[in-house]
């Protein structure tokens, strides 16, 4: 949509214009409603669909670049904006805060391409983003955090999670993950003796589920189960003895060793395995938080069918969805 102005020169080569300063679009630009609305559509829809529902609500067609162009300028401003905020020491903590912080972690791949020239098809490559997240016990509201960077990034953000969800000086944090190393290490280095580190029990039943057909090939969900009740008892060392009375034979190709592969991961993690303290706390034995930050913040956007991202507008656009999941959209338009 085009405007006609009209221009008063005031001498030299200055002019005047007033139409712009009236309402708030700069010559050859979009107003601040048009480029949130840009931004908000562009944020959630591939930008082609993006376009089309701005034709849908507002009547005038505008190009997918255009919507492109607009939400990934403020995608850097929202990505800006927040690592300032990470920029803050995040351990200094309020004397009294929540009794339980609930925070999570891990890693999801995202489908990139190399820098270059948009014709012709460019190297695909998959590269993990990892997403931090952290809830005081008994609320409702996440606070996420995702970045490209590495596990000392991440765990950067992971503190400040935990400090805007109620992270103090009298708080335990809850930490949970699917026992990937790096979330343990974190969980020591960010929360210290604060913190208590969990494996995901369902990522535990996975193991023990393929390796029950070994074990029990006549009632394969019983014994799952009856390993799954055991743990959250806390008779750990009967599971692990169950499994090891059905250890694959030495030389057993690694694909065929679904008992041992059970079996090294317990005996791995032991120290994060604690179901009785949780439940008996009322605190989650699953990383529940974590895997809908996953498919609502990330996937959602950035992993839909077909779609492949310049790694620097994937890092752009998680940031911009992190900023709004967390409740600081507006904090873009002020």
């Amino acid at each position: 949509m085009s405007v006609g102005e009209r221009v008063w020169r005031t001498g030299g080569k200055k002019y005047l214009r007033l139409l712009p300063k009236g309402i708030g679009v700069r010559p050859r630009g979009r107003s601040v409603r048009l480029e949130r609305a840009l931004t908000d559509f562009g944020c959630e829809h591939s930008f082609g669909h993006a376009a089309a529902r701005v034709q849908e609500h507002y009547g005038f067609e505008i190009g997918p670049s255009a919507v492109r162009e607009a939400t990934l300028a403020h995608a850097q401003r929202a990505r800006q904006l927040l690592e300032e905020q990470y920029q803050e020491p995040f351990r200094l903590l309020p004397a009294v805060g929540a009794e339980h912080v609930i925070a999570e972690a891990d890693g999801t791949m995202i489908c990139t391409v190399a820098p270059g020239k948009r014709k012709g098809k460019r190297p695909r490559d998959w590269k993990e983003m990892r997403l931090a997240a952290a809830q005081a016990q008994g609320k409702k509201e996440t606070i996420y955090a995702a970045t490209f960077g590495g596990v000392d990034e991440v765990g950067r953000r992971w503190g400040h999670c935990a400090r805007r969800a109620g992270w103090g000086l009298n708080s335990q944090i809850h930490a949970l993950g699917d026992g990937a190393e790096w979330i343990r290490l974190q969980t020591r280095e960010v929360f210290g003796a604060q913190g208590t580190f969990l494996c995901d029990f369902f990522h535990v039943s996975e193991y023990l589920g393929d390796a029950a057909p070994s074990c029990r090939a006549q009632a394969p969900d019983r014994w799952r189960r009856t390993q799954q009740d055991r743990l959250k008892r806390g008779a750990l060392e009967k599971v692990v003895a169950a499994l090891a009375e059905h250890l694959e034979p030495p030389g057993t190709p690694e694909e065929n060793t679904p008992v041992r592969d059970g079996h090294r991961y317990l005996t791995n993690r032991t120290d994060c395995l604690d179901y009785p303290r949780a439940i008996k706390l009322g605190l989650p034995i699953g990383s529940g938080i974590i895997e809908s930050g996953h498919r609502h913040v990330l996937q959602a956007r950035l992993k839909k069918a077909g779609t492949a991202w310049l790694a620097e507008h994937a890092d752009q656009i998680a940031n911009l969805r992190v900023l709004r999941a967390n409740g600081h959209w507006l904090t873009l338009w002020n």
